[in-house]
């Protein structure tokens, strides 16, 4: 019985093995430069009239005789309810009637007296309300339908429109429009300078300057994941606003203060963050950042803690080991542990798959390998460390060891392509604060996919640690490209000698055959 790996073409192999390492000029943000002294130079320009979505939605409720209801869909970072309020004072010059929780009586009146929905004019109201009481909308529907001067506005997030609309299906042919959070990066500092002239009009604020809205600028594309958009989340950005304004010195806010206001909600809820990194300090968390070691790699992963939404970056070692016989699979420990989502699930069996596809096309793997995320206690998912363990089973299989000194993510596809994965700038954030800690040697870094390189909004530390070559990153587009840089061998096939690929099929044939490349006691 004789394992080949089916050859590509030199030209796709070199292309597949592709790696890129990342300078410090590709780190930098993309915003644009503009000249100016603060934002006292730009026309306010609130964050509702950015909406224009929902201000052509609105324009059709009010010309439109036969649209009763509007239905606006934002997210619990922005104030819905506020955007409509502006929105129907300028559009309709009137001012809307807010009904945040009505009882029964105020919200339909009697004989004597109109309630909210039997008087005439704008109504804006909370989904959540006619969500906690399910019995109102039978009636609600009678007297919308007899109430010719009612323009009634729904407000809430993508969860509450869409379980309103379930439990009321008058709500199936209403006008509907979306909040929009993301704008482009191209004019991103004047559109900025405007939101937050707006802020300084609106609580009395001083001036911002060109530093403290080009720093907004990239605290925004982070907020996004994508340095080519500015992410607005609107509440967040005001709070930012008016924190960066109580720690200016001067007639105008600087730079400095904004980081200050930005480190400052940092502190508050990074609790838990610092908390695992002290577990590494003590080593009570293992996790080697030098060396090299056969099927140990480390993985990238990302924490969100409860109730305080903080996400930060959390290395983890994940491990494999062979055993002869079984069905060819891989062995997901988590999964049988009961401690995987689906998403992760999936990402095990893709990995199956790829290995199958590259060495058990002709006939079943004669080994089977166990998958372990060490030191986990919680359960995980997602697929970004499908590229991850898939480096490590290919060590474990080839016998080659794994540079330590390196940490993975990515998701892979069953021909081995690596597909974009999340929180990417907390990834690489979390392992450089392990690698600091233990000391940064100068051959440290990450490997991301390169479909990930426009997510990079890093901070100052991370860029500053790259252009010293200090912390390196690098981009792989495939598999390959990543075995090779991890286990310092070319991915070659099974005809070049000590290829990853002539390893493996080697150490394959041998066990299929009965054969054990190394005796039993070297194993101890």
């Amino acid at each position: 019985m004789k394992y080949v790996f089916t050859e590509a073409t030199e030209e796709a192999q070199n292309a597949a093995d592709a790696i890129v390492e990342l300078e410090y000029q590709d780190l930098l943000p993309v915003i644009e430069r503009k000249d100016f002294k603060d934002t006292g130079d730009f026309k306010p320009r609130s964050f509702a009239r950015l909406q224009l979505r929902a201000r052509n939605a609105v324009k059709e409720l009010i010309n439109n005789p036969y649209s009763k209801i509007l239905m606006i869909c934002g997210s619990s970072r922005v104030n819905t309810i506020e955007i409509a309020h502006e929105l129907v004072v300028e559009l309709a010059g009137q001012e809307p009637t807010i009904a945040y929780a009505p009882t029964k009586f105020e919200f339909f009146g009697n004989d004597k007296e109109d309630g909210v929905l039997t008087s005439k004019g704008f109504v804006i109201m909370p989904c959540s309300h006619l969500l906690d009481h399910p019995k109102w909308l039978n009636m609600s529907d009678a007297c919308i339908a007899q109430n010719e001067g009612l323009k009634l506005i729904l407000c809430g997030d993508a969860t509450e429109c869409a379980s309103l609309q379930m439990i009321w299906p008058s709500l199936d042919n209403v006008l509907r429009s979306d909040i929009v959070m993301e704008f482009p990066i191209a004019g991103g500092v004047e559109l900025m300078a405007s939101l937050v002239a707006s802020y300084v009009d609106k609580y009395k604020l001083s001036p911002f300057s060109q530093e403290a809205i080009e720093l907004l600028c990239i605290w925004s594309s982070r907020q996004s994941g994508d340095r080519r958009w500015l992410g607005i989340p609107e509440i967040r950005l005001c709070t930012l606003v008016i924190a960066a304004n109580r720690y200016a010195k001067g007639n105008t806010v600087d730079n400095i203060s904004v980081l200050k206001a930005i480190a400052a909600e940092d502190y508050r809820i990074n609790y838990f963050a610092e908390l695992e990194l002290r577990n590494h300090r003590d080593n009570q968390i293992l996790l080697a950042t030098e060396g090299e070691e056969i099927g140990q790699i480390n993985g990238l992963s990302v924490i969100e803690t409860a109730g305080t939404s903080y996400e930060y970056g959390e290395p983890v070692r994940i491990t494999a080991t062979l055993r002869a016989g079984g069905e060819g699979d891989v062995i997901d420990i988590e999964r049988k542990a009961e401690l995987a989502g689906q998403i992760h699930a999936k990402a095990m069996m893709i990995i199956n798959g790829f290995l199958s596809n590259e060495f058990g096309a002709e006939q079943p793997l004669p080994v089977s390998a166990s998958l372990v995320f060490e030191q986990s206690y919680s359960e995980i998912d997602g697929d970004s460390a499908s590229l991850t363990g898939l480096c490590a089973v290919i060590s474990a299989l080839s016998d080659l060891p794994i540079r330590q000194d390196l940490a993975v993510t990515g998701a892979v596809d069953q021909f081995g392509d690596v597909q974009p994965v999340g929180g990417v700038n907390e990834k690489i954030e979390g392992f450089f604060k392990i690698c600091r800690l233990h000391g940064l040697t100068g051959t440290q870094g990450v490997i991301i996919p390169a479909s990930c390189v426009d997510q990079l909004v890093l901070r100052g530390s991370v860029i500053s640690a790259v252009k010293e070559g200090k912390f390196h990153i690098y981009v792989v587009s495939h598999v390959t490209g990543a075995a090779k840089l991890l286990l310092k061998t070319p991915w070659g096939d099974s005809s070049i000698e000590n290829s990853i690929c002539s390893k493996i099929c080697t150490r394959l044939d041998e066990i299929g055959n009965g054969k054990n490349a190394r005796p039993w006691w070297k194993f101890f």
